[in-house]
């Protein structure tokens, strides 16, 4: 396993054991920019969520209030759909064959948000989180 997955590896376990024990994850660096890309299947299935500038895993992601996420998008269309609550403006995105950009809003601190990520014309559905932190 390589040092990169092992730090990935060990970051999420620290994470989630802070979460399952009520220890909130303190924004460190509000007003980031998140840029993620999709790793796709030959038949256009999006099978993960990756980080633009590293490739490391971000099905799970901490994003502080003013931090913008953008999901860059390429071949066939794709939308975020979000369940319920939202971090942002909207809870679907629209079908977008660009990158789909959006601002965490303020007042949603401390929660976790499951999206979808879905590709027009697909039956395919990926469920990764942004988890907002104080």
């Amino acid at each position: 396993m390589s040092i990169a997955r092992l730090t990935t590896a060990f970051a999420l376990s620290l994470l989630a054991a802070q979460l399952a024990s009520g220890v909130a994850v303190a924004c460190d660096n509000p007003g980031k920019t998140h840029t993620l890309k999709f790793k796709v299947k030959d038949d256009g299935c999006v099978v993960k969520v990756k980080q633009d500038s590293n490739g490391a895993d971000a099905d799970t992601i901490t994003a502080c209030e003013t931090d913008t996420v953008i999901w860059r998008v390429s071949g066939k269309s794709k939308a975020i759909v979000f369940d319920g609550a939202s971090p942002f403006e909207w809870l679907d995105s629209g079908f977008k064959g660009n990158d789909i950009e959006a601002k965490v809003k303020a007042g949603t601190a401390g929660n976790e948000y499951k999206y979808s990520v879905k590709v027009d014309g697909m039956s395919c559905v990926l469920d990764p989180k942004i988890i907002v932190g104080p």
